[in-house]
């Protein structure tokens, strides 16, 4: 695939975005596999200084580096090979309990960088998705960042199979390294033939392990999209019978992972297993070029053969670690990738991020008016614009209505107001203070929003309420306060009252029930402003009377924005503004503007009725 992500190129990218604390725990994790490469080339040599301590210990005195020791300090290790044995043997005991000191704080340094850089992405992931412009929100989809959230968890294993890979590769050089400084032709037949077979054999599975890994990493991304698809479409879905469909989509796909994750396995673990296999059998080559080519003597072969298996006994398993790390890094390369396409775009937005809170937002007032001016709006790939040209007017106190055919531009002209979307051209000022970035927060917490199917928490009806100020402490009487003047009259009829859990999405509520809450919600920070956006369109007519009943209960107390279909809704609002095809099409008082309106919904009617 030319598209498959490289691991030299995904960690470039990823290493900007490792927080300041975990790059110092990083650099120490490096020295530390310096340490631990020493140990280990300690721990070979002692090794081997054993087993030719045991075979002959006149020959080890003989050696270079304990005749340097001899030369520097009298010692009875000299004279007697007890003791000598039983000094390299403390020594061995020593260096392994310093490797393993070493491997538990490794270990310590590698669980925080791994979960502290996993955790910091998730946290820069949801980050985005609160502060990126809505629009980029919905076209990248909420489920792909989601997605990318929940391959985060993957990232730790994989940074700690980054660390791992360099700590192996260390510890393998430098092993080498003295290898061939003791014996430098067999050593370098040795490591040539390693070398070169490790790498055919990392190179020859690689493709293999890549197809597979994009295989599973698709199948997983395929099954997260239908759990999406059980959890919040699980009404509709029941409703229309989908269930066996469903569980039978979603049984394939686990199907298909599982091969895939079985192939994937089975390519990872294919190296490792030939990667034993090529190190006794290079012992074999050298073995072979000692006695023929060379014709070597039985003490300069036990000599290197018991170095070179030392060597190898230490090796081996280090250059296991280091394959497996290799093709387990690159097994969860996709999971990266997917990350990494999502924070690739932060930048993108990167002008256009909302802040998070109030805190350096310019403060806005609303004391005179909102004005719409020549206001434009385009949405991506659209050939026309879904605001052309509104302008208009409204006031403190007023009930504004706002009516039209389904995409006439009602909820863009919503969403401007919000700050939701950015006009393309023209501007909208409050109080002759042009809306944007830097003030938006603020008038932000001057609105209060009730949509036609209100997102009500699995939680209690004083926590629902209290949603616009999630994170603060709950005022209980301003609650109590929302709810009477929200209409709110069966809270006596819930089993623990304002402590009564609604259920997911409400489901223990009525249709016209949630909207009550929905409208408590909106009242619940004192708004000066409340929008509501087909807020009883869903409900049927006995429902929607008592709705606006409230609605009307709140004449004098907040400005309101209506959005509606239904002409009775719009019927007692001070004005109201009728849009076509993104722009105005009138303006004026109900009585000016719904005659006319209704006309329209009639020849659009007809319309329709010849069409089918």
């Amino acid at each position: 695939m030319n598209d498959s992500p490289s691991i030299r190129r995904e960690l470039r990218l990823l290493l900007p975005l490792v927080p300041a604390k975990e790059k110092r725990i990083f650099l120490l994790l490096l020295a530390l596999s310096t340490l631990m490469a020493l140990n280990e080339l300690a721990i070979t040599g002692l090794v081997a200084l054993l087993a030719a301590a045991f075979s002959s210990p006149a020959a080890v005195l003989q050696l270079p580096q304990m005749q340097g020791l001899m030369g520097l300090f009298e010692s009875p290790l000299w004279s007697d090979t007890r003791l000598l044995v039983l000094a390299i043997l403390v020594a061995i005991v020593g260096a392994v309990a310093c490797k393993n000191a070493l491997n538990l704080l490794q270990q310590w340094g590698l669980s925080s960088f791994g979960e502290g850089t996993a955790n910091a992405l998730r946290s820069r992931l949801l980050k985005l998705c609160l502060q990126a412009p809505y629009l980029w929100i919905v076209r990248k989809g909420t489920s792909e960042i989601l997605f990318a959230m929940k391959a985060s968890i993957m990232l730790n294993e994989m940074l700690t199979s980054t660390v791992f890979i360099f700590s192996n590769t260390l510890m393998v050089v430098t092993i080498m390294a003295v290898l061939i400084a003791a014996s430098p032709l067999t050593s370098m037949i040795f490591v040539g033939v390693m070398g070169a077979g490790g790498i055919f054999l990392v190179r020859r599975f690689r493709r293999s392990i890549d197809v597979r890994s994009a295989t599973a990493f698709q199948a997983q991304h395929h099954l997260h999209s239908l759990e999406q698809k059980s959890v919040h479409g699980l009404k509709e879905m029941r409703l229309y019978g989908r269930e066996k469909w469903l569980l039978s989509a979603y049984e394939e796909g686990l199907a298909r992972m599982l091969e895939a994750k079985k192939k994937q396995q089975l390519f990872m673990k294919a190296p490792i297993t030939a990667l034993e296999v090529l190190g006794f059998s290079t012992l074999l080559v050298v073995l072979l070029f000692l006695i023929f080519l060379q014709d070597a003597g039985m003490a300069r072969i036990s000599g290197i053969m018991g170095f070179l298996a030392a060597a190898s006994w230490r090796c081996l398993p280090v250059a296991n670690r280091l394959v497996d790390n290799t093709t387990s890094l690159r097994a969860n390369l996709p999971f990266l990738h997917s990350i990494m396409r999502v924070l690739g775009e932060e930048k993108d937005v990167a002008d256009r991020m909302l802040p998070l809170d109030t805190a350096g937002n310019a403060p806005l007032s609303f004391c005179d008016s909102v004005r719409f001016e020549n206001v434009c709006f385009r949405y991506d790939d659209a050939d026309k614009d879904a605001l052309d040209h509104v302008s208009f007017t409204f006031r403190p106190g007023q009930m504004l209505g706002l009516v039209g055919l389904s995409g006439a531009g009602k909820s863009t002209l919503v969403n401007a107001l919000t700050g939701l979307v950015t006009p393309s051209r023209g501007r909208i000022l409050v109080d002759g203070t042009e809306l944007g970035r830097h003030n938006v927060r603020s008038w932000l917490d001057k609105i209060g929003y009730v949509s036609q199917s209100p997102y009500l928490l699995d939680a209690t009806l004083a926590e629902n309420v209290a949603l616009s100020r999630y994170g603060e402490e709950i005022d209980r009487d301003r609650v109590a306060l929302c709810c009477r003047m929200a209409a709110i009259d069966f809270v006596d009829d819930l089993a623990d009252g304002l402590d009564s859990m609604l259920g997911e999405r409400g489901v223990r509520l009525s249709g016209g029930q949630a909207q009550r809450v929905a409208i408590a919600r909106a009242l619940y920070p004192g708004p000066e402003l409340i929008i509501f956006d087909e807020a009883t369109s869903s409900l049927d007519m006995r429902n929607e009377r008592a709705i606006l009943d409230t609605i009307l209960s709140l004449r004098d107390t907040v400005t309101m924005i209506i959005i509606a279909h239904r002409l009775t809704t719009v019927e007692n609002c001070d004005s109201v503004i009728w849009m076509e095809n993104g722009a105005i099409r009138m303006t004026g008082s109900v009585h000016e503007v719904l005659p006319r309106y209704m006309i329209r919904l009639e020849q659009a009617e007809c319309q329709t009725i010849a069409r089918n």
